[in-house]
């Protein structure tokens, strides 16, 4: 028990004693004199169990052992922890001096108190105690009254096995935090490279402007153009250019996701709201985007129905997840992009005209490859260097057939064109690239005929160079098999079987 303990104890037993006298009857006098005392024990009292911090206490629960000597060397305190560390018990320290305790060295090593007491300043040292044979470190302070005198030496021990804990824990953190930020540092990079924005023409010199000057705004952006023109390098490159860089950044593909299960995956819902549903519920993108970027790809392809719920986030910054009543205030900037002409969209009444002007704040619209020609080479070469490094071949192409490349319709765009690349790298065997093997690879003769020269008047030859050309041309604007099929009119077994003909 604590000195103040005891004397909380020995306060209480006298106030009983006193709470005695006062009923055995008192005269006049001597209830005055017990009323000015009764005011007296009140202020106390309030000290006592209201102001008063018993430190000795406090000191007494610390992990550090602490040792306090007089100015003249005499051990006036040690707490409980000072004994469980070293294993000499209060009795056989307090009242002795520090000086002969570290002369005799029977009980530790490397005292500091004498140092305090001598230099009157700050100082830490490595000691042993002797008993539980513990290596601790040492700190020791001065404390000094108002005239600056010394008041009190003080020692804080502790074991030093704890400290390597500690040690070993801030290592594995630090090597934690290094290995995150590595990451990080890693994917920052791969974001930065897969958004780079390859271009020459004044067409894409408009968009890539327009792009870095809203970026920094919280303005809807609309990004229209054909697949495969660079949409979602476009989206990448204003996120990165945003005052949101680094907060949630989703993309959602709108034609890829069943209307079924949009509103759920967009909005969320609560535990129980329909059969099937988790029971700790969903929580929708919207959500998991606040404070963020959300791309809405393909947003041509969300139903009516979907489009007036999505309409309603966007005026009122705010969703209900399926199955809730509770409104969730959401703060997230929307990029939409879509390959479909919207306006005629609207004409044909699936698409909502008001969705389209609160989507459509800033515009920007990509062009085809085939209308910007002067970006082909850079591309070209940017995707050659990528490929080939990639696949180790050193390969030299040649003019005429980098003319071929620049002369192709790309029905594909961009994304067609780093395809071919690839190919081109990947199957070639002779360390060059010339006319004929771009050729071979397109599907074309080096004119805009579809047959090669040989095949010119062969209608069989010249149909099938024809049917891989469309089926290629309906793969890269669709992008999957299934769409590709439907397009084109035929079963999708068929354009599979197809394609393992064709090679494509």
């Amino acid at each position: 028990m604590s000195q103040h303990g005891r004397f909380e104890q020995d306060y209480l037993r006298m106030k009983v004693q006193i709470d005695k006298l006062k009923a055995s009857g008192l005269s006049e006098e001597q209830r005055t004199i017990f009323s000015e005392l009764d005011k007296m024990i009140q202020h106390f009292e309030h000290h006592l169990f209201t102001e008063y911090i018993d430190f000795e206490e406090i000191c007494d629960n610390l992990p550090d052992a602490i040792y306090v000597a007089s100015p003249d060397g005499t051990s006036i305190y040690v707490n409980d922890t000072y004994t469980k560390l070293s294993g000499i018990t209060k009795a056989e320290i307090i009242g002795e001096n520090v000086h002969q305790i570290n002369r005799e060295k029977k009980l530790y090593t490397n005292g500091i108190l004498p140092t305090i007491l001598k230099y009157q300043k700050r100082s830490e040292i490595i000691g042993v105690m002797k008993k539980t044979n513990t290596t601790v470190h040492i700190s020791g302070f001065p404390i000094f009254n108002d005239k600056h005198e010394l008041k009190y030496a003080v020692a804080c021990d502790r074991d030093i096995q704890q400290l390597e804990t500690v040690k070993d824990q801030l290592i594995q953190l630090k090597s934690a935090i290094e290995k995150k930020e590595n990451e990080n540092s890693y994917l920052r990079t791969q974001q930065i490279q897969q958004s780079e924005v390859i271009f020459k023409s004044d067409q894409m010199y408009q968009a890539v402007s327009t792009a870095l000057a809203v970026a920094p705004t919280d303005a809807t952006v609309l990004i229209t153009g054909e697949s495969g023109t660079g949409k979602e390098v476009i989206t990448n490159q204003i996120y990165q250019a945003s005052k949101r860089f680094g907060k949630p950044f989703l993309k959602v593909n709108c034609a890829a996701i069943p209307d079924t299960l949009m509103e759920s995956e967009l909005f969320g819902y609560e535990p129980g709201a329909f059969t099937g549903a988790s029971k700790s519920g969903k929580t929708g993108i919207f959500e998991l985007a606040n404070g963020g970027t959300l791309m809405l790809d393909e947003i041509g392809e969300m139903s009516v129905q979907m489009q007036t719920k999505l309409l309603r986030v966007l005026q009122n910054h705010e969703i209900t997840k399926i199955g809730g009543h509770k409104a969730i205030p959401v703060d997230v900037r929307i990029i939409a992009a879509t390959n479909r002409n919207l306006l005629q969209c609207i004409e044909e009444h699936t698409f909502r005209e008001d969705l389209y002007y609160r989507l459509n704040v800033v515009p920007i619209q990509l062009v085809p490859l085939r209308e910007r020609k002067s970006d082909i080479e850079v591309l070209f070469y940017h995707f050659f260097e990528k490929y080939t490094k990639k696949y180790n071949k050193p390969i030299e192409i040649y003019s005429d057939a980098l003319h071929l490349l620049e002369n192709y319709n790309w029905p594909g765009n961009i994304r067609e064109l780093e395809n071919v690349t690839e190919r081109l790298v990947v199957i070639n065997q002779d360390n060059i690239i010339d006319k004929k093997t771009v050729a071979l690879v397109l599907g074309i003769r080096d004119t805009d005929s579809y047959a090669h020269p040989e095949d010119e008047y062969n209608l069989k030859a010249s149909t099938i160079a024809l049917e891989k050309h469309i089926i290629e041309k309906a793969l890269a604007t669709f992008h999957t098999k299934r769409k590709a099929a439907t397009a084109l009119g035929i079963d999708h077994s068929t354009l599979v079987k197809k394609c393992q003909r064709y090679g494509i």
